[in-house]
């Protein structure tokens, strides 16, 4: 059965013992009543010698007696039918529970079917991007003279990562400028960023929650937008590292609209 099925029913069953809860409750008010009129009807003939009164009474527990039977007997059979509607709901709901995890189940697995398809749809489209780049360093002889192949960019709260960014660039034969290795002791952290900018092909910036919020990664940032402004060839490689559209939007509109590499799903 399917869910709205069983939740029809359950919601009918529930009705149906409701309905048998308020019929028991006005037999067993019946039975007591009676019960109670019997008592006092007896209670009467033993202190009464008056014979038209004692057969009065008498009268009286004949009819509340069988009027307390009947009620008894209707007791019986309702509370028969409530345990037998109980049991009925419990079953539909053991039922709806199982078709509900089910339902669930499949929903989860659809979802991840679709969530895993624009995971593949994205990397294919950002391995053509990484084609493209890879096209232009080769053939921009512009970019023979430059010391560096890459420029990291990032916030110093996010250097576990940029730590195995920058390991895996270096395996892979890559030149990296990063400050942690290219300022030295009382250099001035202005000129040696612009320095390491210039002698730069490329310029990655690990964009995270608290990169947009830093002061030196923003001035980082503008250097490399007004390098790129200046040369008008791509430089800018972004990164987006636990951090959502959202933020970007607000914080640097002119990168929010640049296709970006995700760390949730390159590695």
């Amino acid at each position: 059965m399917s869910i709205s099925s069983l939740q029809q029913k359950e919601k009918s069953l529930l009705n149906d013992i409701s309905r048998l809860e308020r019929t028991l409750a006005s037999e067993q008010k019946k039975s007591s009543d009676a019960d109670k009129k019997i008592a006092d009807s007896k209670t009467a003939i033993s202190r009464s010698k008056v014979a038209s009164t004692i057969r009065s009474k008498q009268r009286t527990i004949e009819s509340e007696t069988k009027k307390s039977v009947s009620a008894k007997s209707k007791v019986a059979n309702i509370s028969g039918k409530i345990a037998k509607k109980r049991k009925e709901l419990g079953d539909t709901q053991v039922k709806l529970s199982k078709v509900r995890t089910e339902e669930s189940e499949k929903f989860q697995k659809d979802l991840k079917r679709s969530y895993d398809k624009q995971i593949t749809k994205m990397r294919q489209i950002q391995n053509e991007e990484i084609k493209v780049v890879q096209s232009e360093i080769l053939n921009d002889p512009s970019l023979n003279d430059k010391e560096y192949d890459i420029f990291i960019s990032y916030a110093s709260e996010d250097s576990e990562y940029v730590d195995k960014l920058e390991k895996s660039f270096k395996n892979a034969n890559f030149s990296v400028w990063i400050d942690k290795s290219n300022i030295g002791w009382g250099q001035s952290i202005r000129q040696s960023i612009d320095n390491g900018l210039a002698k730069s092909k490329f310029e990655l910036i690990v964009l995270s929650s608290k990169y947009i919020q830093k002061h030196w990664t923003g001035y980082e940032l503008d250097g490399i937008l007004n390098k790129e402004s200046s040369t008008g060839r791509q430089m800018v490689l972004p990164l987006w590292h636990n951090v959502t559209k959202d933020e970007i939007d607000k914080k640097s509109p002119s990168l929010s609209n640049r296709l970006a590499l995700d760390t949730r799903f390159n590695s």
